[in-house]
């Protein structure tokens, strides 16, 4: 086929002609036999998209690539000069156009570049030199006999055919030398973003996030999950299936659907919480909820997907919905009483109807279908349901229903050994169940109906009188709860403000004894200093004993300040002589003067 691009060129069947016996300016188609029957490999986009290897070249490097590979093989045998001498003068044209034209059919571009240009005249008649006429070098498709130059927008693929098959150009300018080149311009460029993108047996196709796309190839089904990279498929039998006239955003179905069918492939996403029933060749088969957070794929035609079972807790109201409706259809002419309750005649003759709640669990499913079916396991439990509390009923007497109806299952008695008629049913009915791989947790009478009439108004004034009894007793419980609550925040407030005040008080004292204590620590301290400078002063006295004569001159004059001396004149001269002398003998007469008198 074709191509100047020199892009990598998509596989080929060993039956084409090998890509190095190809001009440069070729590249190869690929049959709708291509290797989806031997299944080792995956097509990618780059191996049946043409790309262009110029296309990040500058415009001027574009145009004289283009030229070169275009007018390959000319050489000197150009329709056109630049010589208005040599031909037949032309119009000028733009700067940003080619000009075609061809010789014998030919065809040539030629650049003028807004300068003035010719056809060349030659006397040769057998040499037909034509001018077309100019082209834009931007123009998205132009070419004649055999010749073309593509140019694919960006973010789009040309859709065109060679030797009758298709083939996908990539965006950028493509120089391409084929004369059984088809390309429609009007429908033949495609967004690259298009989810699926369908050019005769070459199909792409972008599951976006979120969704799954159901395809056949040939009679295979084949279910693809999204992912980044888009699935290519040449094969004249690929299908897309879509839901009828669906757009093109739904062209794919939820990848979150609990169950998928196509063909023979089941997808199935058991939630937590439940399993799903499966039939392989007639044996039941159940599958859990995944670890791994796949979906699980059965790909077998004998393996049928029958729906899905709980295994959560369920609480279900008996009578139900449906048990409803048979008894309306088996009795037209039935009281509502006798369609919305299950009626049961107790020990002494009177006709009560109930409605029971029932929780329970299916623990064992494969045990419980294989027993009951998918559809039985709920008329099952409500069936034993009534046929276990109708026995109890029947054996209890009006008054022991009513007693243990107020009771509710598991709440504590005086009496231990007492049960009430629901744990009892319960007891039983959990065994039986059990053994159906259903586990019971909770079975009680939700409602209760004495249907005589006389009873139950004689039971609605006992009731109305035991209302008021209970009213009048909440009421006094109420009051002494208030005066109980009052009289505990009153303590509590008084027991607050005493510890308060014990705790001033307690503070207080404390900062006193921390006072006193710092006052005699400070006494010690003195004390201390005062005996340690006593000590030192006596060592410094010993020391030197001048010091202390001075010391002891020192205090004589203070003991004599602003004293009155008086010295006869026997004493004068003593005196001064020796002052110091003369009060020793002075303070030692006064001492014995006194001592006498004591």
């Amino acid at each position: 086929m074709i191509e100047g691009s020199g892009s990598k060129t998509p596989k080929r069947n060993s039956d084409e002609i090998s890509v190095k016996s190809l001009s440069i300016h070729e590249a190869n188609t690929l049959s709708s036999e291509h290797e989806h029957e031997s299944g080792n490999e995956e097509l990618t986009l780059s191996q049946i998209v043409i790309r262009s290897d110029f296309a990040n070249e500058s415009s001027e490097r574009q145009s004289k690539i283009i030229l070169d590979r275009f007018n390959q093989g000319i050489g000197k045998n150009s329709a056109f000069t630049d010589s208005p001498a040599l031909g037949r003068g032309l119009s000028r044209v733009d700067v940003s156009y080619f000009v075609m034209g061809h010789r014998n059919q030919v065809a040539e571009l030629y650049d003028p570049r807004g300068q003035r240009f010719s056809t060349v005249l030659t006397p040769d008649p057998t040499v037909n030199i034509k001018y077309v006429g100019p082209v834009s070098k931007t123009a998205h498709y132009f070419g004649a006999y055999g010749k073309h130059v593509l140019n694919v927008p960006a973010g789009h693929y040309a859709k065109a055919f060679s030797k009758n098959r298709p083939v996908l150009y990539g965006e950028g300018p493509h120089v391409i030398i084929d004369p059984t080149f088809q390309f429609d311009e009007n429908n033949g460029f495609v967004n690259q973003q298009e989810p699926f993108i369908e050019h005769s047996t070459i199909n792409i196709l972008r599951i976006p996030a979120g969704k799954i796309a159901k395809v056949w190839i040939g009679t295979q089904p084949h279910i693809l999950e999204s992912r980044r990279d888009p699935y290519v498929f040449v094969d004249a039998q690929f299908k897309l299936v879509s839901p009828d006239g669906a757009k093109k955003a739904q062209l794919f179905e939820s990848s979150s659907c609990t169950f998928v069918e196509h063909g023979s492939i089941k997808r199935i996403i058991p939630h937590t919480g439940e399993v799903a029933i499966t039939y392989n060749n007639g044996i039941l088969t159940i599958i859990p909820t995944p670890k791994d957070g796949k979906p699980v794929i059965i790909d077998s035609p004998t393996h049928n997907f029958e729906g899905f079972i709980s295994t959560s807790l369920q609480t279900c109201l008996f009578p139900s919905k449906e048990t409803k409706q048979q008894a309306l259809a088996d009795n037209k002419s039935a009281l509502a009483d006798e369609i919305n309750l299950k009626i049961f005649q107790t020990r002494d003759s009177l006709r009560v109807g109930v409605v029971l709640v029932v929780a329970f669990k299916i623990v064992d499913p494969e045990l419980a279908i294989t027993k009951l079916g998918k559809e039985g396991i709920i008329n099952h439990i409500e069936n034993v349901s009534f046929a276990d509390m109708g026995k109890a009923i029947q054996l209890s007497t009006l008054q022991e229903i009513m007693y243990f109806n107020s009771i509710k299952p598991g709440q504590a008695t005086n009496d231990d050994s007492v049960q009430t008629i629901q744990d009892r049913v319960k007891s039983h009915l959990a065994r039986d169940l059990f053994d159906y791989g259903v586990e019971l947790s909770r079975l009680q009478i939700e409602t209760m109906k004495v249907l005589d009439t006389e009873i139950a108004k004689k039971l609605a004034g006992q009731s109305v009188t035991s209302a008021e009894f209970t009213t009048k007793q909440a009421t006094l419980v109420k009051e002494y709860d208030i005066k109980t609550t009052e009289a505990r925040l009153k303590a509590e407030t008084d027991n607050i403000a005493l510890e308060q005040r014990n705790k001033a008080i307690i503070s207080e004292s404390q900062a006193k004894l921390s006072s006193a204590q710092r006052e005699a620590e400070s006494l010690l301290i003195t004390a201390e200093a005062q005996r340690k400078a006593s000590e030192l002063q006596g060592e410094l006295y010993t020391k030197y004993p001048i010091l202390a004569e001075i010391e002891l001159a020192r205090i004589k004059a203070e003991a004599l300040k602003n004293a009155t001396l008086y010295i006869t004149p026997q004493d004068a001269g003593a005196f001064m002589n020796s002052p110091l002398v003369y009060f020793d003998k002075m303070i030692n007469a006064n001492n014995t003067i006194q001592q006498k008198k004591n």
